[in-house]
């Protein structure tokens, strides 16, 4: 798809993104590229490696509900995408971006890869696995217009994504999961309500303690961009402390090591 026309194929389906910005989004593949040449792949992979123990099966998921519609937003999620696929290329595995909004049915694959974990030489195999990553995240953005067309934009449930996660992880066995959501966190559908006036802190550690989750022992999970949204008014720090409490009781009561920030940073 040309530059032009998948700039026209977002704008359709109600995101409107500035050129310049466009571009920077569509650049996050660039380092992955040919422009670094082995030099470039082998600094940017070679030291992911010390976190290697064995292959890893990553589910990766990007929020596209109204609330995350923002050009800034959009780029900031796709990055985290990014540096994730550069963790699995750095360990060989595979790895599966997805695009949801407000149910497991609401739910659109962008992207999925295999990245070896042998190929002769160590050399070899990042080399072999930076393409797999570049041709992972093209497909990313070439597929995401086609997800904000599909996928109904008025409603978030994080929760179903770790469900979803879980039964990826069972598809795969042999690899260690690593889950990374890039979500606002406002869950706006049953079974845990958080866009009311209600959701405070005290209530999110009483919904934490009785949501239904699945089982993630020895999955890594981190929950990105927590209270980050499209709208002109950011959610109080309140709202946001709920929100992070609710993540980090419930990730941990499924058995994962977790992780949950209100912004993208890189994590290993």
């Amino acid at each position: 798809m040309t530059m032009t026309k998948q700039i026209k194929s977002i704008a359709a389906a109600g995101v409107v993104i500035p050129c310049l910005l466009f571009l920077a989004a569509c650049g996050l593949q660039a380092s992955t590229g040919a422009s670094g040449g082995v030099a470039g792949t082998l600094a940017r992979l070679e030291p992911l490696t010390a976190n290697c123990h064995g292959p890893v099966n990553a589910y990766d998921g990007v929020d596209v509900s109204v609330s995350g519609r923002k050009p800034t937003l959009i780029r900031n999620r796709l990055q985290a995408a990014h540096d994730l696929a550069d963790q699995v290329a750095a360990c060989g595995g595979y790895m599966k971006v997805v695009a949801f909004s407000n149910g497991a049915a609401e739910t659109f694959t962008l992207g999925e890869a295999q990245f070896p974990t042998s190929s002769g030489t160590e050399t070899a195999r990042l080399i072999q696995a930076n393409n797999a990553e570049t041709d992972l995240l093209n497909e990313v953005e070439d597929t995401l217009p086609k997800a904000l067309r599909q996928l109904h934009a008025g409603g978030t449930d994080v929760l179903a994504q770790l469900t979803l996660a879980r039964q990826f992880a069972e598809q795969r066995p042999g690899g260690k999961l690593y889950v990374e959501l890039a979500t606002d966190g406002i869950s706006t559908t049953k079974p845990v309500v958080m866009n009311t006036p209600d959701f405070t802190k005290k209530a999110a550690r009483l919904a934490a303690e009785h949501a239904l989750l699945p089982k993630l022992a020895s999955a890594s999970v981190r929950i990105v961009g927590v209270g980050q949204t499209a709208g002109a008014k950011r959610p109080s720090t309140t709202r946001i402390n709920a929100l992070t409490t609710f993540y980090e009781l419930a990730c941990r009561r499924s058995g994962a090591d977790c992780q949950v920030t209100t912004d993208y940073t890189t994590g290993g």
